[in-house]
């Protein structure tokens, strides 16, 4: 129930009692507007109105049926070339969002990255990711393309939200289809002190644009303590009615980080309760395969759960106090994103463990809502 009232205070807009009449201003985070006391502390609809078509646009280009910015065609995002066709794009994208992307490199591969600062100064941070890669010879639009496009769509969102209480992570993992190579790197870096964040969840998301049925359930696979009530909450905060599953699916990439000590969640349509794409790691998984509107229907509840999670934010005082920041983009007494990454990087990442190449193994349903 707190998740609920949280929910509809963020969504209705609020004003903290604790700031004695005054009301919270616009976004102070990574390239956000600057503090401005008449303004109140509302938030976006979670159903923003360029959320179809720029779904639809990431897609297009991801699966080659456009050409990316660039002129890169990704028919595919197997290869080295196509790989780094993929991340100049992602690049490109989040730079187009206002954030300075980061390339993270481990060797056999490179992930993109970017954050987001909350509007008050902690270290508490919440992590969003999905694979960009595919196995050899397919589309990927559905796995991973479909991941990808929620993700982007989460941080575009993150944005326009104007009080946020954590830091957000947004990842776009290499390598996944080789055994979760790159959300392994990933994970390793989150948990170097250096690094500078207190990870308190991951949401990795694969596979989203199969719904035969029209019931437009998905499923959450092995959420950690609490994740899997967040998602229901925002479902009965934005008045959708789908089914959503709890399984104990792996192997995608929520599995990398429960390794490292955090808690985490995966993102997918009825994977296991057989609502899924035939098209799986074929060319068929081809961009005319995906249920764009059943893509933005679970977008929608996870744009509606940021907007939940984010919403228990400090006095419109606090947000306006100069003495914590730096000005509009930074926050005093923590290093850039850059900085903490190369700090992290002064210890080695291992190997990950050996894992199936591009398999998802299947548990039970156990509970849904």
């Amino acid at each position: 129930m707190r998740f609920v009232v949280l929910g509809l205070c963020v969504l209705l807009g609020c004003v903290d009692p604790g700031s004695e009449g005054a009301v919270d201003g616009g976004p102070l985070g990574d390239g956000g507007a600057t503090f401005d006391a008449s303004s109140s502390c509302q938030v976006a609809p979670a159903n923003p109105s360029w959320l179809s078509s720029s779904q639809d646009s990431d897609l297009r280009r991801l699966t080659g049926i456009e050409t990316t910015p660039a002129g890169a065609t990704l028919s595919e995002r197997s290869t080295t070339a196509h790989r780094n066709a993929t991340r100049d794009f992602l690049q490109s994208r989040l730079g187009d969002m206002g954030y300075s992307a980061q390339l993270d490199s481990y060797g056999t591969g490179a992930n993109v990255f970017a954050e987001l600062e909350a509007s008050v100064a902690t270290s508490n941070t919440i992590v969003f990711g999905a694979h960009f890669d595919t196995v050899p010879n397919s589309p990927g639009a559905n796995d991973n393309a479909t991941g990808v496009a929620m993700v982007l769509a989460a941080a575009r969102y993150a944005r326009e939200l104007p009080c946020r209480s954590q830091n957000l992570i947004f990842v776009f993992f290499d390598e996944e289809e080789l055994g979760l190579i790159g959300s392994d790197k990933f994970a390793q870096l989150l948990a170097r002190p250096d690094f500078g964040a207190t990870i308190t969840a991951v949401h990795t998301i694969d596979q989203n644009g199969w719904d035969e049925d029209g019931d437009r359930a998905f499923e959450l696979e092995r959420a950690d303590p609490g994740l899997f009530e967040g998602y229901v909450d925002a479902k009965q905060v934005s008045g959708a009615t789908m089914p959503i599953f709890e399984t104990a699916t792996g192997s995608t990439d929520h599995v990398s980080f429960r390794s490292y000590g955090f808690d985490a969640v995966g993102v997918t349509e009825e994977y296991v309760n057989g609502d899924t794409t035939p098209h799986y790691h074929l060319s068929s998984d081809s961009y005319a395969t995906v249920n764009r509107d059943y893509l933005a229907s679970t977008s929608r509840i996870l744009l509606t759960m940021i907007a939940q999670n984010l919403s228990g934010i400090a006095s419109a005082r606090q947000l306006a106090d100069a003495s914590t920041r730096l000005g509009p983009d930074r926050l005093v007494g923590r290093a850039s994103l850059s900085e903490r990454y190369a700090g992290a990087l002064q210890t080695a990442r291992m190997p990950p463990p050996s894992r199936a190449r591009g398999c998802r193994a299947a548990g039970l349903a156990p509970s849904s809502n």
